[in-house]
């Protein structure tokens, strides 16, 4: 007979798990505790990872991103200052 850790988690738990993970912050501490916890059921255990993962490409992704758009931002900055320069209207 399957303990706890091995027994398989049911839909309501996952549906609870979801519902908990939706709340901002609180969701990166559950699932640390979940994660990391050697008393949590193995299949929790392993969602977690798997959710902190795809957080951590996620944040990855964004930063790349990020770093892109100020690079063209001020590439698009420094373009339209140096036509103002150009064409300035005499009066």
């Amino acid at each position: 007979m399957a303990d706890d850790r091995t027994a398989p988690f049911s839909t309501g738990g996952f549906f609870l798990v979801q519902l908990a993970l939706m709340i901002p912050f609180v969701n990166l501490i559950l699932l640390l505790v979940f994660a990391f916890s050697g008393s949590m059921n193995i299949n929790l255990q392993n969602y977690s990872k798997a959710v902190l993962i795809w957080m951590l490409i996620g944040v990855g992704i964004a930063l790349i991103v990020g770093v892109l758009g100020a690079v063209a931002a001020g590439g698009i900055s420094a373009w339209i200052q140096n036509l103002s320069d150009q064409y300035q209207v005499v009066k």
